[in-house]
């Protein structure tokens, strides 16, 4: 419930994106939406564009749309030479079982939920998404089955590599978990688009980013105020 926003305070972090703000500047790098008509995803696949920073999620994609005879693949995030190389985070949407229901309804979400924890259904998941698979038994199937030794799939494994770069009891594995996390990533985009489109200083909007954050942080400690949290 104490939890503070302090990217702006990551030195790291603040140069890499005054990297990417003079790439921009000097046409090194673009943004591309729906609103100028191709996504980064599409761009890439097209070819029109030689790096994207993107998740897992779109390898499938980027596979079934690339340009005929495209060669491709995949890599880790970058770093910088000086930086510690840590996990990167674990995305994705969740599944959430609520109280107030039958009985019969509780059997079905858990027999839907045996159903898809099933290392065969790992395997279906992981083919038609590009996602990866989220136990271990499933992620050994796959390496079975072959599954990352042949196009299209080779380089998805990186993603596992990715997030499990850390050594034992490195903190970055455990992931984010802010309340009102929605609102906090709004915000923080909100201060990029600022630096982007507006040309805002850097660290200035980094910071203001921050601090409306931390703001809704403070909403959401003061909501929840004495409350045992799961």
């Amino acid at each position: 419930l104490d939890a503070e926003l302090v990217f702006n305070k990551n030195p790291l972090l603040v140069s890499y994106i005054k990297d990417l703000k003079s790439w921009y500047d000097n046409k090194l790098a673009v943004i591309k939406n729906k609103a100028v008509g191709q996504t980064f995803v599409e761009a890439f696949a097209a070819g029109d564009c030689q790096v994207i920073l993107t998740s897992v999620g779109d390898h499938g994609n980027i596979g079934r749309t690339a340009k005929q005879g495209m060669n491709w693949g995949v890599a880790m995030l970058p770093t910088y030479g000086d930086a510690t190389r840590h996990s990167s985070y674990v995305g994705g949407a969740s599944l959430w079982v609520l109280k107030g229901h039958s009985d019969a309804e509780y059997k079905a979400a858990a027999a839907f939920f045996n159903f898809i924890a099933k290392p065969e259904e790992a395997l279906t998941w992981s083919t038609v998404t590009g996602y990866i698979p989220v136990r271990n038994s499933g992620f050994e199937y796959l390496k079975k089955q072959g599954f990352y030794d042949k196009a299209p799939y080779a380089g998805r494994e990186l993603a596992i590599q990715s997030l499990t770069v850390s050594p034992a009891g490195d903190a970055a594995p455990h992931g984010i978990r802010l309340g009102g996390l929605l609102q906090v990533r709004t915000e923080i985009a909100n201060g990029l688009q600022a630096i982007f489109v507006n040309n805002a200083d850097v660290q200035a909007s980094l910071d203001s980013a921050a601090e409306r954050g931390n703001q809704l942080l403070r909403r959401f400690q003061q909501t929840y105020k004495n409350v045992q949290l799961p």
